[in-house]
């Protein structure tokens, strides 16, 4: 067993808890920027607004995701377990973290750690997590391995260049190789692929990239909350080089709206969630109005859970999915299909932001309502 992969595990939720990791660069000014359109008539009735949304064949209370957050280590068993609770209340989706501590790992404690999941969420989805620079190193049964552990509904791949590069045991293997890898699992798979970032955004270049082998389903884990550059050079303790070049990384990276339109550009038709910093139901309607499925949190979930218990996290959703229903209220949508519709104003410094990455916002906007991708 190799206790090095699953000792970070713990490292890593000790760093986000404590440290300041989180991106403090241009999102706020991203988000005020994106301008929905309030309507003193909304035509609504606000006790008939419907969150409720299908995913990966399940019916969710609302459009959300607690992203993967951990595993892999005894001390995330009764982690999973709460966020598991949280989600079968709530009907939500749900990651685990990355499964590459179960790879040649059979022991009982670690394989529970994940297993958990299910065993609390019956009838919601569940999906899977491995890193895109581990599959080399991976076959066909290894990845049925994990995927049968969790009976994940989805397999997520994380690509992760920016915390690999800083990271002490970082596996800095991002060559196009591995794509061949990922087509042969499209074809072998009968569960959905999911394209993950883990908090420096996806762009155009390489959601065409993935767009072109077969990949529908995307992540962009924008560059808007955990900065996991950062969080690496807190474990760089030894290497005054590292440290530096992190420091120079802590803006690093694509804002989560701005990877939202980028993504939808690149994969008209896929399936779109946006998570990197969307803490708050109001970056959740924007994120949902400008062209992205659902939305996905992790940070704020587990700082809540451990640090003030589950009734807080509980409350934490319940303020979250209120928020949502509010703003949706104030625009007129009553569903989270008819987002697509509304009205949304980008200002500077979004508007001048796409135009350089070739992308016409008038058109874009116009393309967003006529709802030309899967729901």
């Amino acid at each position: 067993m190799d206790h090095s992969i699953s000792n970070r595990k713990i490292e890593h939720i000790d760093i986000v808890l404590k440290e300041n990791v989180d991106y403090n660069g241009w999102c706020k000014t991203i988000y005020e920027s994106i301008k929905l359109i309030h309507q003193a008539l909304p035509g609504i009735n606000y006790k008939e607004i419907d969150l409720s949304t299908n995913f990966l064949k399940y019916s969710l209370n609302a459009p959300i995701i607690i992203t993967g957050i951990t595993g892999g280590h005894v001390d995330t068993i009764k982690i999973n377990e709460q966020l598991a609770k949280l989600v079968s209340k709530h009907r939500l989706a749900i990651g685990v973290g990355s499964q590459r501590p179960l790879i040649n790992n059979r022991d009982d404690k670690i394989i529970e750690s994940y297993r958990v999941v299910r065993k609390y969420v019956k009838d919601l989805p569940v999906i899977g997590n491995i890193g895109y620079s581990t599959l080399s190193k991976l076959s066909v049964k290894d990845i049925e391995s994990i995927i049968k552990t969790i009976e994940a509904d989805a397999l997520a791949i994380h690509l992760n260049p920016g915390q690999e590069i800083i990271q002490p045991e970082g596996d800095t293997d991002f060559g196009y190789n591995t794509l061949v890898f990922i087509e042969e699992l499209l074809d072998y798979l009968d569960i959905p692929i999911i394209i993950k970032e883990v908090g420096t955004g996806l762009s155009r270049e390489t959601v065409s990239k993935l767009y072109s082998i077969g990949i529908r389903f995307f992540d962009v884990a924008g560059a808007c909350g955990t900065n996991w550059i950062m969080v690496e050079k807190h474990r760089c303790r030894e290497n005054v080089i590292k440290q530096k070049v992190a420091d120079y990384l802590k803006d690093w990276g694509i804002p989560t709206p701005l990877s939202v339109i980028e993504t939808r550009i690149e994969a008209p038709d896929s399936y779109i969630i946006a998570s990197g910093g969307v803490w708050n139901g109001l970056q959740a309607v924007k994120n949902l109005v400008l062209g992205a499925n659902i939305v996905g949190l992790a940070k704020p979930v587990l700082k809540k859970l451990l640090i003030e218990g589950f009734e807080a996290v509980d409350k934490y959703i319940e303020e979250y999915v209120e928020t949502m229903k509010t703003i949706m209220f104030l625009i007129g949508a009553n569903n989270v299909q008819s987002l697509a519709e509304k009205p949304v104003v980008l200002l500077e410094p979004v508007s001048t932001y796409l135009e350089q990455r070739g992308v016409d916002v008038k058109q874009y906007i116009e393309r967003i309502r006529s709802r030309k991708w899967i729901q």
